[in-house]
This record gives structure tokens, C-alpha cells and sequence, in this order.
């Protein structure tokens, strides 16, 4: 997406608008708000990956461009898109929620020192996975030959997960005999099931795994030296709320919640009774659910249940990687390749942490991890 920013010259800025919404402009006789073109400077021209002018906002408050010295993508910016696939040609003005179009006056703004004609290298930041080694954030270069070089071999690409990355490995590497380096699995199991059916298996499941910490600390100790105990974890559910249940629409992460057996509700040896959990999308979270549910103290008005269930902890292998793997920005308006943002970066990174062994069972192929010789590379 190629863009230019314009930002206010606050020496410039005599009535103070810098940091102002649309809300705060004059209108024209035809009902738009009046942007002064000439207290602004342009501060950046150029080409970046991103999908949309929200896009944007994030890479310009979180991981601006190499060289980029202008403030932060601000409220009171405009941006002119120069060409995109999913926002047509015009001026943009930052507003305290979204993008408006406004009608803007390039020749009568000024450049700012700071400005940067912003001209990618064909380098990119990628995740390294070798076999045995945890990941590592490396610049590759964006090309066949690189990528071939990196993985040794002829590349294959696999987008195996919900995000938009792409899984870059050597396409021969099983039929070479390349090393097995790293399992991907199969999105887990759901099973539906009551409401009722939902808080009696996670009762039991909590009696039970307190049991089990119980048995433990009266063999081990309160404080068993690290890596000889594996303490139980807590059990998972997930409830989703009708959306007749909200005022306004809401997409199904919104109202789909994250809950586990560590509340109240589910641990007979605690007093009180509650139930934390927190939406899918992470806009609503640690909600007290017991207060807003119709099936708990919320009454004939509160939150109506959709949907519960939950998702079996058994991993089902569908691909083993051999030899090294790439992990790159794939986004969907793009046939090429990106640098993964930062927060993709530590996802993947955070996945394939530790390596997998694969050993052959009666039941099948079985990855079992283990840590890494020496720390994660920084990145």
C-alpha cells in the first residue's frame, strides 16, 4: 500500500488544531468539515505492508519504518492513499475513531525536514526454525535464491494457521532425509455439551486435580526441585452468548468467553461463588459471568447461553516438518512475502519454542518436546 502522511506544524498551528477531531472543524455549505491544508507537512511517502489505513495506524505506533522521525500516527493527521487494493485513491483524516475522507490541498502544504521517501530494502524479518535449536528472528532476503538457501532446497509454502503467515520449508526435505524438525497439529477437538454438563465436568475435574496436587505434595513437598513434578492444569470451557443478549452486535469472539476450573464456582473447598472469564477477541476481560447470566444470577433478562463446550487437550499430528523452516508475513492481498510484525514474531516464536523428538508408537507418530541447548535468541 503505498501512502503519503501529512502532519500539523504546531509552529504553524494558530488555532491549535493538532491532536483535534473532525468535530472540532467548520463545516462548508455543503455539510463537510473544512481541513486547512496549509499548517500541514508531508512527513512520509512510500510503500508498506499493510492492509488497510488501520493497518497503517499500527505500523506507525508500533514499529514505524526504518528512518521514519515524525511523531506517531496522531488524531488530526491525513493520509493520501496513493494506490491500494482495498481503499480508493483520496485524502484520509486520523479521527479520534477511524479514517473520514476530506477534501485536502497537497500544493499547499509544506515537506517537513523529517521527511522520509520511505524505499523498502528486499530484506525481510523472519522466524528461523532449525531442528534442535529454539527459534531465532533473523533478515532474509526477499527472494527464490534466499529463501531456497535458508531451507536448502527447493521452498514449499504452507499456511497452516488462522493468521496470515506462511510456513516456508524445503518441499523434498522427508525424501532427502532431512532431519524431522517441528510438528503441526490439528486445530483441537470441540465438544458441545449443556450448560449443566459444563460446570459438573469442570467440578469434577477441579476435585480431582486437587486431589492430584495433594497426592503430590505429600511425595515431593511443597517445593519439589524444578522439572520433577508436573503440576496438573486447570481445565478450559467456553460459553458463547446469543446475541439478542447485547444492545449492539457483537462478532462471535466478542461474546464467545474463556472460562477454566480455577473459580469459585467450580472448587468445593472455597468459599463464595463466582465465575471469572474474559472474550475471545480480548476486548472484555477477568468479567464476573455469574453477575450477567441468565443462567446464574443475571435473571429473565441476562445473558442468554449459546453455546458451551470445550476442546480436547489431545494434539493430532497433520505435518511434520523436515530440515529448516521459515516463518513469514503472508497477508492475503499480497502475493509476497513481509516482515512479521512483532506481535506475530512472539506468537511463533513462543509455539515452536522447544523441539520435538519423534519417536514411532503402535498409536502412530508421537512429538515429544524438550528444551533447547542454551537460551531463545533474542529478538
Amino acid at each position: 500500500m503505498k501512502i503519503k502522511i501529512y502532519q500539523i506544524n504546531i509552529e504553524r498551528d494558530e488555532n491549535r488544531e493538532a491532536f483535534m477531531g473532525l468535530y472540532n472543524k467548520p463545516i462548508n455549505d455543503f455539510g463537510e468539515p473544512i481541513v486547512d491544508s496549509s499548517i500541514y507537512d508531508s512527513v512520509f511517502e512510500g510503500d508498506i505492508a499493510c492492509r488497510d489505513l488501520e493497518d497503517a495506524y499500527r505500523i506507525f505506533n508500533v514499529d514505524p519504518p526504518d528512518g521514519y522521525r515524525a511523531r506517531s500516527l496522531s488524531v488530526s493527521d491525513v493520509v493520501e492513499v496513493i494506490d491500494a487494493e482495498n481503499r480508493g485513491e483520496g485524502f484520509y483524516f486520523c479521527d479520534s475513531i477511524g479514517f473520514h475522507k476530506v477534501n485536502f490541498d497537497p500544493e499547499k502544504t509544506s515537506i517537513s525536514p523529517n521527511h522520509l521517501n520511505y524505499e523498502p530494502t528486499n530484506q525481510i524479518r523472519v522466524l528461523l526454525i532449525k531442528p534442535g535449536e529454539s527459534p531465532k528472528a533473523t533478515m532474509i532476503g526477499n527472494t527464490l535464491e534466499d529463501m531456497q538457501k535458508a531451507v536448502g532446497g527447493y521452498i514449499e509454502s504452507l499456511m497452516p494457521f488462522d493468521d496470515e503467515v506462511a510456513l516456508i520449508c524445503n518441499e523434498e526435505g522427508k525424501i532427502e532425509g532431512l532431519p524431522l524438525n517441528r510438528a503441526i497439529y490439528k486445530e483441537p477437538e470441540e465438544v458441545d455439551m449443556s450448560y449443566r454438563e459444563m460446570k459438573e465436568m469442570l467440578r469434577h475435574y477441579e476435585t480431582e486435580r486437587l486431589k492430584k496436587i495433594k497426592e503430590l505434595r505429600q511425595k515431593y513437598g511443597l517445593y519439589p526441585p524444578e522439572g520433577v513434578v508436573k503440576w496438573p492444569k486447570y481445565m478450559t470451557a467456553y460459553i458463547t452468548f446469543s446475541e439478542d443478549s447485547f444492545d449492539k452486535p457483537f462478532s462471535e469472539e466478542a461474546r464467545t468467553y474463556e472460562i477454566s476450573s480455577d473459580n469459585k464456582a467450580f472448587n468445593c473447598n472455597t468459599g463464595g461463588y463466582s465465575i471469572f472469564g474474559s472474550s475471545l477477541d480480548g476486548s472484555d476481560t477477568n468479567v464476573r459471568l455469574d453477575l450477567y447470566m441468565a443462567d446464574e444470577r443475571g435473571g429473565a433478562d441476562g445473558w442468554k447461553i449459546e453455546r458451551c463446550y470445550i476442546k480436547k487437550d489431545e494434539k493430532e499430528i497433520a505435518e511434520i516438518i523436515a530440515g529448516n523452516f521459515l516463518i513469514a508475513y503472508a497477508p492475503s492481498w499480497s502475493d509476497k512475502f513481509f516482515s512479521l510484525p512483532d506481535d506475530l514474531l512472539e506468537k511463533y516464536a513462543d509455539m515452536f519454542e522447544n523441539p520435538e523428538r519423534f519417536t514411532i508408537t503402535e498409536n502412530g507418530i508421537q512429538a515429544t518436546p524438550y528444551r533447547a541447548s542454551g537460551e531463545r535468541s533474542e529478538r
